[in-house]
This record gives structure tokens, sequence and C-alpha cells, in this order.
């Protein structure tokens, strides 16, 4: 791993409801993180550019972009990383997957690596830093409590949907309350987003509107042949909001952090001709640690999607717990 110690994150701790674990907490996970051996060989260490040089700056979101987030269901901030560390990790990334020498874990596929922040050293200084912190309290309040996925994505193009589709098809359906605290995903890319197809596609506004794509799911034998008629004739819900008069590509550039509520209609933008670039994003969490958010973390713990599966089984990376102690950020995990 190249780390010689591992510093755990000692204040006030989230698992599954926030506690105050204390130290003899921290000795029992340092002691079974010391056992963990690891799996994958030789980290791929960043270079030392990763101390984000934008930590000495603190962003104060304007009213306008409050309001624009919150009647749209996503907000672009503009130069929240240095360009330079994410082509530093791009390459990385594209290095790891076209040689596959640490592309070897349980949880991995050709388009997911799973277990970054050991994979990488340093990475976590990249992807986290003051400006990220602020915009989740901005958004979330002081309560802000972050959801870490530790996996990069790797040319997923995923269709219309909302991420909170599966969870209400299993009766969870807090985040849909009208008073539920935005759940956020908090996405990092590594490109930008243009015809080349580096980033997300969203029909702004409907974060607060009824699920349309719960009864593409249903196992009815009359329904499924309905939707497949429908696709036939093009009058699907994917081809009625591809003709949405509100679609919008975010114009993402590189260092840029694209922050939405899950609940937005969304879809990766999608992918260009032949010889494209490859296109890598990191996806994190952030919620409110009451009501809705916690459910939504609840059922992600249940999951069984490889990303979900290393939520669940794996430990959090040292390294992880101790950049977010030295900003100060709180973890669910």
């Amino acid at each position: 791993m190249g780390e010689s110690g591992y510093p755990l994150f000692t204040r006030p701790f989230y698992f599954l409801t926030k506690v105050n674990v204390g130290n003899v907490y921290d000795a029992v996970v340092e002691k079974v993180l010391r056992r963990k051996t690891d799996r994958h060989g030789t980290a791929q260490r960043l270079p030392r550019s990763f101390k984000i040089e934008h930590e000495r700056t603190m962003p104060v979101l304007s009213p306008a972009e409050l309001q624009q987030f919150q009647q749209q269901g996503f907000l672009l901030i503009p130069q929240v990383y240095a360009k330079g560390d994410l082509l530093a990790a791009r390459a990385l990334f594209q290095k790891v997957f076209s040689e596959k020498n640490l592309h070897c874990g349980r949880f991995d596929s050709s388009t997911l690596l799973t277990d970054i922040y050991r994979h990488f050293p340093g990475l976590e200084h990249c992807v986290f830093n003051e400006r990220y912190r602020a915009v989740a309290r901005e958004l979330l309040g002081p309560e802000a409590v972050l959801i870490p996925e530790c996996a990069v994505h790797r040319n997923r193009f995923i269709h219309w949907h909302k991420d909170t589709t599966v969870q209400e098809m299993a009766g969870v359906k807090s985040h849909s309350a009208r008073d539920a605290p935005p759940i956020l995903q908090f996405a990092t890319y590594f490109q930008d987003n243009n015809n080349q197809g580096g980033g997300l596609t969203v029909i702004p506004g409907t974060h607060r509107l009824p699920d349309p794509f719960l009864g593409l799911y249903s196992s009815h034998p009359l329904k499924r042949s309905w939707n497949k008629l429908l696709k036939i004739m093009h009058l699907s819900v994917f081809d009625a909001l591809e003709q949405h008069p509100d679609k919008t590509d975010i114009p993402l550039q590189l260092g840029d952090l694209l922050v939405f509520d899950v609940r937005i209609f969304h879809r990766a933008t999608f992918r260009g001709p032949a010889g494209a670039p490859e296109k890598f994003a990191i996806f994190n969490t952030c919620i409110h640690p009451k009501g809705a958010g916690l459910e939504y973390f609840r059922f992600m713990k249940q999951r069984p999607e490889p990303y979900y599966r290393y939520f669940r089984e794996e430990p959090l990376p040292p390294a992880l717990w101790q950049r977010a102690k030295a900003l100060g950020i709180d973890i669910l995990y």
C-alpha cells in the first residue's frame, strides 16, 4: 500500500446512525485494518501535486446558485479542481484499465475499479478538498455527511433513470416526501463533457416529479408486452425524454464539480463516434443524516451491485479516514 501507518478518523463517526465511538473503537478498527493485506500488489502513487492548491479558498454559493439548485436539481461549480491533478489521475486510470495489473478484484469489471484509495495513494487529496466540503455544507447544512463510493467508473453510459427507482420499488419512499432533504451525488469527471460524451444529461426540475421509470421494471407479462410495444413505436419513456424541450447536456469542463439531486431524471451524455476518448468519473453521495438520507444509505448497503458489495464488505481505506479527519468531513460507511 505504500503507507506506513493507519491514522484513523476519531471525531464523531457514523455507522448507520451517528455515534461517538471513542478510542476503544479506534483501537479495534486499527487492529482489523492492520490485518488486512493488500490483495492487488504495488499501489500506483500519484504525484505530490495532489496536495490541492484550492484548499486555501472556501466558496460560499450565491443566493442565485442556491435558488438554481433548488429549482433545477443540479449545480455546476467551476474549477474546484486543478486540471493537472485530474489529468494525472486520468493517466493512471487509463494505465490500470489497459494493463489490468490492479484490475483483478472480485468487485471489479471492465467498466469499474473499486478500492481506488488503496490503489492510488494521494487520490483522496485530489477528490476531496475544502471547496468540496464547503459546497456540501452550503447545500445540506453543517450536518452534511459523505458516503464515499471508493470506485472509478470507466465508459459507463447508463440510459435515463432516477437513482431512487430501485429502492422505491422495494417500498422505501421517504425521498419522495415534499419536505425530504435532497440526497446529492457529487460527480468528479476526468474530461470535458462535449460532443464526445464525457458527462451528464438531465431534465432540469424533474427532481420533484413522480418516478416514470417504475413501470418499466414490472414482471407482469401484459405490462412487459406493453412496454415493448411502446419501445417499438418510439413512444417509450426514453423516447419522450429524448424529445423533451428542456433536455440539457451539462457543459462541464475539466476541473468542474457537478452536484445533482439523485431524484432528477438523468443519463450519461451519449458517447461520440468510434474512437472517442475514454470516460472516467468518480461519484460520491452526500446526505443529511436523518430521514430520507439515512434510509437511502441503509438501502445502498443491501444492494447487490459490485460497488455496493465493496461498500458493504470492505473497510474504508485508512488514507480516506485521514483525509476526512483533516477536512472535518463526517463519513457514513
